[in-house]
């Protein structure tokens, strides 16, 4: 498994920023929400393109993030929060 090293972190806030901005413009243009799940990967992958290895990693630390309502992609050190 891969550590998520401040360039991957700030590579993944990127590919969030990227992510968020594909599906507010799905959104506003009235697309589905199935056409949202699929087209909003392929936009945030083409801007950031991640390796399956760090979208897995990426996906995992989103899903954990929503459940346990953390920052996201927080650093180990409380100081930085």
């Amino acid at each position: 498994m891969i550590e998520i090293t401040p360039a991957l972190r700030e590579k993944f806030l990127r590919f969030h920023e990227a992510y968020e901005f594909a599906r507010a413009k799905l959104k506003d243009e009235g697309a589905s929400g199935a056409v949202i799940a699929v087209k909003v990967w392929k936009a945030a992958q083409k801007e950031v393109p991640l390796t399956p290895e760090e979208l897995h990693l990426y996906k995992r630390h989103i899903a954990l993030q929503s459940v346990n309502g953390g920052i996201l992609f927080a650093i180990d050190d409380e100081d930085n929060w």
